[in-house]
């Protein structure tokens, strides 16, 4: 909002979430590469959706600074992620 100040968030602050972020990927990476969840689609799936779900609410939150702006954004980016959640579980189920 343009009438307020906001303390911005320190270099390191973002250097520590760029390596959450990170390690998300390698964890992604490494559930694709498992032989174990590779072969068992029904579980490798709902959890990369899942860590992906994560990444994308980190990056809308922190990187976008949505933080600072007004609560009913912060709410459409969560109605689409749930919306997205909604139709990939009845279809999940459907099949």
């Amino acid at each position: 909002m343009a009438g307020k100040n906001h303390a911005h968030a320190t270099v390191g602050l973002y250097w520590k979430f760029a390596g959450i972020l990170c390690f998300i990927t390698f964890i992604e990476w490494a559930v694709f590469k498992s032989d174990t969840f590779r072969s068992n689609a029904k579980m490798m799936v709902p959890l990369l959706l899942g860590l992906s779900a994560i990444k994308f609410v980190m990056v809308c939150g922190w990187y976008m600074h949505l933080r600072y702006d007004p609560s009913v954004l912060a709410k459409m980016f969560g109605f689409g992620l749930g919306l997205a959640a909604l139709v990939y579980t009845i279809m999940h189920l459907a099949l």
